[in-house]
């Protein structure tokens, strides 16, 4: 499969998107930086925009800094259903590559296995032509006002309570106890919308129903045969984030799939961050500034203390950018009176303390950095999950009518976008758009689990997705004659993976290794335990397809598995198969927080980067262990403790009498 960059096409387009968000002419990239500020974040993403945002409600004058620009007038941010789109377009996605296992001859199973023919135009699969450069795994990135969340699937499910415990215990802090994260929940909930799809879109689709309400059955809930669309709604309005339900953790059955938006267009991290400037709030934001450095002062005091960073001010920079093109722009510095905050996120947070001399000591020397502190574990531990498809197409060129007229590529005979842009979100009046395509849920306990918690999620959706790989979006939505059932792994066990520098160049990539399966975390039978999870996901996904059987009177036509394929059947072809081809986009853990006497512990409960002053991380790195079935509520929700611990800090060393802490643990907001 060759892949030719699409980018002219992309930008001759990108003057025709319609505005469908409004400017945000308060990030800048142009207008000078001021010399110092109360709080500098590196990082709008999911553990820094919300973090900056609270500080400056506090009154505390805050810089954001931001490597991407602010999408203005980007449709592809906003509509739900572009979960894909967006993760295609070239002026907000950096493309970075990774290696699933260390030896490649075996990495190139993997049918997404991708070469660089040219800078930027890539060939996918095997055979690749003479001279083609090995690339690995394409891991889609975003560099954009909020990060990752401004292109994520938009899926919100909150954590499970061990994921906090588990830091609790490790370190001996007893505010990481899960009662008491449940006010950051509550405060999440303040500026954050999170609602499902509505249920009267799908059920217009009676084919897609048929597949819907199979999954249900085969999640073991009675369907009744002759009105199985009456069951689907009822079941398409249990959450799996109830608040009320005191096991909701390990509470297995069919859900709905909560979604981060407001009325079927995508809000979160960005349009908070928009809403706390305009309010007139002490946060300024500075978009395509690219930070390179963070600066120290060594002579004085115990420790070196972070003072603030040197960036660079310029578009499409960093080399994972399709656009990039050059490294050069306006280079700047600027001072954090209060505290350095790095949430560049689990592969570009331990990049950047690596660059600025932080990390192992043998690493840096070998690049010729400078070692501030030695700190064995920057870039260390590194975890995912494993996610894995069971793909069908139906025959007679079986067309899903909820996706008729859709496209997936903005231009004018997309009738899904006009209808998306056109009406209000009510009984489904906006279409197929106003969701991202994974409606419902089965949460399953799987033999393997490592507690009494759900360990897999398996999500349906009309579409073929088999992974990431460049040009996958459109591979994905071409043909609207698939279903898919994916199966996701919580609570994975391999803590393998590595982030290590490739050089110490700050716009090249670093060098991304997860170890999979047996060549990662293998103790305890880790590895075995894993797939043998995902094995079972895999044959629950099958029973669904067969329950589409039991469901006639919804119509539809026959389907033929693609992936694995019908040959595969034994637990040993299974778990080939889902070794070769599994993939991943939940990286965490890199920054672990963790107690004095673990030396690979990079930061203490209270996001201090150990063995300096003044410097903090806030993103999916801190985790010790990868929270919950999908990551970031998890760091929304670090990212409000860590605003708690910031403001009074700042209060104490103020003089300021702190208030009484209201009791919020037992309040319930949201779900």
């Amino acid at each position: 499969m060759r892949f030719t960059s699409l980018l002219s096409s992309w930008l001759a387009l990108s003057a025709s998107l319609v505005a469908a968000v409004p400017a945000f002419p308060h990030a800048q990239a142009t207008r000078d930086v001021e010399s110092e500020y109360d709080y500098v974040i590196v990082g709008s993403g999911a553990g820094g925009g919300p973090l900056a945002c609270r500080l400056a409600m506090a009154g505390y004058k805050t810089l954001l800094l931001e490597a991407g620009g602010d999408a203005n007038g980007n449709v592809n941010v906003s509509v739900p259903g572009y979960q894909a789109v967006v993760t295609q377009d070239p002026t907000l996605r950096w493309d970075i590559f990774v290696n699933h296992y260390k030896d490649q001859n075996r990495a190139k199973r993997d049918p997404k296995y991708t070469y660089e023919l040219h800078p930027y135009e890539y060939h996918v699969g095997p055979n690749p032509p003479y001279g083609a450069r090995e690339k690995g795994i394409l891991y889609p990135r975003s560099s954009v006002l909020g990060g990752c969340v401004t292109h994520n699937a938009l899926i919100w499910i909150t954590p499970h309570k061990r994921d906090w415990d588990i830091i609790a215990n490790l370190t001996g802090d007893e505010s990481w106890e899960a009662k008491k994260m449940n006010k950051y929940l509550n405060r999440v909930y303040q500026w954050l919308p999170a609602m499902p799809t509505d249920p009267t879109i799908l059920l217009r689709d009676a084919p897609l129903a048929r597949h819907l309400v199979a999954g249900a059955r085969a999640a073991g809930l009675d369907v009744p045969v002759l009105t199985p669309l009456v069951r689907l709604g009822q079941l398409l309005l249990t959450s799996p984030n109830s608040r009320l339900n005191p096991v909701r953790d390990y509470t297995e059955g069919y859900f709905q799939v909560p979604l981060t938006m407001k009325f079927g267009t995508r809000m979160a991290v960005r349009e908070y961050i928009q809403e706390t400037v305009a309010a007139g709030h002490p946060l300024t934001v500075h978009t395509h500034t690219f930070v390179t450095k963070i600066n120290f002062d060594t002579t004085s005091g115990k420790k070196p203390r972070a003072t603030g960073v040197e960036f660079v001010e310029g578009q499409y920079l960093y080399k994972a950018s399709p656009l990039h093109r050059t490294t050069s722009g306006k280079r700047g510095t600027v001072k954090a009176k209060r505290q350095l905050i790095i949430a560049g996120g689990t592969f570009n947070t331990p990049q950047l303390l690596k660059l600025s001399g932080i990390g192992p000591r043998a690493e840096l020397q070998r690049f010729g950095i400078p070692v501030i502190k030695d700190l064995p574990g920057v870039g260390t531990n590194m975890m995912d999950r494993y996610e894995i498809p069971v793909n069908v197409k139906h025959t007679e060129d079986f067309k899903f009518p909820i996706l008729d007229g859709c496209h997936f590529d903005l231009k004018e005979h997309d009738l899904c976008l006009k209808q998306w842009l056109e009406n209000p979100y009510i009984l489904g009046a906006r279409g197929a758009y106003a969701s991202n395509g994974l409606a419902s849920m089965m949460l399953k306990r799987s033999d393997f689990a490592s507690s009494k918690d759900v360990d897999l999620s398996i999500f349906g959706g009309p579409l073929n997705f088999q992974g990431y790989f460049p040009g996958w979006h459109d591979f994905s939505v071409r043909d609207h004659g698939y279903f898919s059932w994916y199966s996701l792994k919580a609570h994975s066990r391999n803590r393998a993976g590595t982030v290590e520098l490739r050089s110490a160049d700050p716009f090249d990539q670093p060098l991304i290794n997860f170890n999979y399966f047996d060549e990662g975390t293998k103790t305890d039978g880790a590895d075995q335990k894993d797939l043998g999870a995902l094995i079972q996901a895999i044959r629950k996904s099958r029973e669904a397809l067969e329950d589409w059987n039991k469901f006639p009177i919804l119509g539809g036509t026959p389907f033929v598995e693609e992936k694995p394929g019908a040959k595969v059947q034994s637990d040993e072809e299974i778990g080939q198969y889902i070794k070769d081809e599994a993939w991943g986009h939940h990286a965490a853990c890199t920054c672990p927080i963790g107690p004095d006497s673990n030396p690979m512990a990079v930061l203490d409960s209270e996001f201090r980067v150990r063995g300096v002053d003044g410097l903090r991380v806030v993103d999916a790195s801190i985790f010790p262990d990868i929270p919950g079935v999908f990551i970031q509520s998890a760091i929304f929700m670090a990212s409000e403790k860590a605003a708690d611990i910031l403001i009074k800090e700042a209060k104490a060393a103020d003089g300021v009498e702190l208030a009484e802490e209201e009791e919020e643990e037992d309040l319930i907001i949201g779900e």
